[in-house]
């Protein structure tokens, strides 16, 4: 548990596949599949260009990114392939194969695309309502996970802040991962929380998602800088929430 929180903060797992399952097969391999991809991505966020692309609600999408969320893309990729191998679960065999090929149908561009207009329409919906966190939240949930990576040991953590510098990993750039990742937290205790059970709570969200989503505005501001086309991924969105809501079913 202790790895899943420093990851799912530090590094932004949001590229729309089954994280939990993947860093449970992971988390201990002493040769991670995708750590060079991994290793890529944080080199792309720290080196990239921060003009914007195209805009989701307001939010920039920039092509640091995009560059980054590709990467990331391709890692998951390789962990949902790795995990494949090493799974005997039927049910999990099943869900990782039509992930893996609904990734592989659309591409990592469009993927990543889809990714991060997915995050920046949530983000947007945190921020209308009030439920963006403060310094003082955001500078405790740094401290705590700082602390958590030090005994973490997961070499994907240790490639970010590698490039970035142990200081300006903690101090420039995880603050606004951070920050990000508690307003989403609360989005999603603010829409589901009345539930008790999970797998409702899952699929309220899921429900929740799609229609902040489908409501954002998107803006492109330089289409020749666009990895894939808005209409590719929004089509990549929506086969991968009836893709969920089929496992939330089964």
């Amino acid at each position: 548990m202790k790895n899943r929180l420093v990851l799912a903060g530090a590094l932004g797992l949001a590229t729309l596949v089954v994280a939990l399952l993947l860093l449970r097969q992971t988390a201990l391999l002493a040769s991670i599949p995708g750590l060079a991809q991994v290793e890529s991505a944080a080199e792309a966020r720290r080196g990239g260009q921060d003009t914007p692309v195209l805009r989701v609600a307001g939010r920039p999408v920039t092509v640091a990114d995009l560059d980054e969320m590709e990467r990331w893309t391709v890692a998951n990729l390789d962990w949902m392939r790795d995990a494949l191998t090493n799974t005997t679960d039927e049910g999990q065999r099943a869900l990782l194969e039509r992930h893996i090929a609904l990734i592989e149908a659309y591409g990592a561009p469009t993927v990543a695309l889809a990714a991060l207009i997915r995050d920046r329409a949530l983000e947007a919906a945190a921020e209308r309502e009030g439920l963006w966190p403060d310094e003082a939240t955001v500078r405790a949930r740094v401290e705590r996970d700082r602390a958590l990576a030090a005994t973490s040991g997961d070499a994907r953590l240790a490639a970010y802040i590698r490039t970035f510098g142990e200081q300006a990993y903690w101090n420039d750039w995880y603050p606004r991962v951070a920050a990000r990742e508690i307003a989403l937290e609360r989005l999603y205790e603010a829409h589901t929380g009345h539930l008790s059970d999970l797998q409702q709570r899952q699929a309220l969200w899921l429900e929740t998602e799609r229609s902040i989503v489908q409501e954002a505005g998107i803006e492109v501001v330089e289409n020749e800088r666009l990895p894939a086309s808005v209409d590719s991924a929004l089509r990549y969105l929506d086969e991968y929430w009836k893709l969920t809501e089929d496992s939330l079913s089964s």
